[in-house]
């Protein structure tokens, strides 16, 4: 095989002299683009800088120490940088040519199957792995929300919904209303990273924020977080059908939880989750330059309320 690092410069730049074709495919939060190239009218790589600061060398170590042992869910890595890289960091994957980010129950629920696998694993599995993440932590959502009372409230309230919260919120902050449990977590796993390919198969990608966390991180991520570029409406029946197949897919694995009680606790994390997001939404929405289109922004908060609203409405019905 070829040497592909030959078409990345010393700063970790693609070098464009002599490439056939290069493609952008998205940009990163740090600007620079994710792109796909062809040496030749037959060949196409997918070339990734860093992309963001905070998951300098974590891709390429992912793949070597955690990927290795999974099913084939994930784009081969066929070149990087050395460890030490830092900012000049940067990956070549193969090209899975188009993606379909396009979501359905269906598709959800073979993410959901293979999630119940690799949450199966005690977190000693995972030497090397740390607790962070890409985000905030559920606890340090719940603090933030006590410290933003009010404008929670005020949103709550828009949507039809007194604050209610106040045990919830402080069990979160206290850690106990999170389970002892840690599994691997994807990190990232809203319908941008998760798609069929061209072939039919499931692929599930961009692996560098994954860390150790409660289960419901990842279920979130798949079930309720919404994101600008890539809208998704899930239904209430369908929330139920996948945290059904969750739980029933989990206990052959050793995983176990009463099924009334593990939706309950889910959409408690899940109000604590949109709310949080509701309101960091809200904010980008004020701002003269926010990243994403703000047309795009006003889908996201319309999807992230219904959502909010839906783990609400359930938690409201008797157990």
């Amino acid at each position: 095989m070829e040497d592909l690092s030959s078409y990345v410069l010393p700063d970790g730049t693609l070098n464009g002299q002599g490439l056939w074709k290069r493609e952008p495919l998205y940009q990163g939060m740090n600007g620079r683009w994710v792109e796909r190239f062809y040496p030749g009218p037959e060949q196409s790589y997918v070339f990734k800088p860093l992309t963001n600061r905070e998951s300098i060398d974590r891709e390429a170590w992912i793949y070597r120490h955690v990927l290795s042992s999974f099913p084939s869910i994930f784009p081969l890595l066929l070149a990087s940088s050395g460890e030490g890289a830092g900012e000049d960091g940067w990956t070549i994957f193969e090209d899975l040519g188009l993606l379909r980010h396009e979501y359905s129950v269906e598709l959800a629920t073979e993410v959901v199957q293979q999630m119940a696998w690799w949450h199966s694993f005690p977190e000693q599995h995972w030497s090397g792995l740390n607790s962070q993440g890409p985000k905030p932590s559920i606890a340090s959502m719940a603090s933030d929300l006590l410290l933003k009372r009010e404008k929670a409230a005020s949103l709550l309230a828009e949507l039809g919904w007194a604050w209610t919260l106040d045990e919830w919120i402080d069990d979160y902050v206290s850690g106990q209303a999170l389970s002892s449990i840690r599994v691997l977590s994807h990190g990232d796993l809203h319908l941008g990273n998760y798609a069929k390919g061209e072939n039919g198969r499931l692929y599930i990608i961009d692996w560098e924020h994954a860390h150790l966390n409660s289960p419901f991180w990842d279920l979130y991520h798949l079930i309720d977080m919404t994101h600008p570029m890539f809208p998704k409406s899930v239904t209430p029946a369908e929330r139920e059908t996948l945290l059904s197949v969750y739980v029933s897919f989990s206990t052959p694995y050793g995983r176990s939880w009463e099924l009334e009680t593990f939706i309950r606790d889910y959409c408690r994390f899940s109000v604590i989750f949109s709310l949080w997001m509701l309101l960091l939404i809200a904010g980008d929405l004020k701002r003269d330059e926010a990243i994403w289109p703000k047309k795009r922004l006003l889908v996201q908060y319309e999807e992230t309320a219904a959502n909010l609203v839906g783990c609400l409405s359930r938690l409201a019905q008797q157990p």
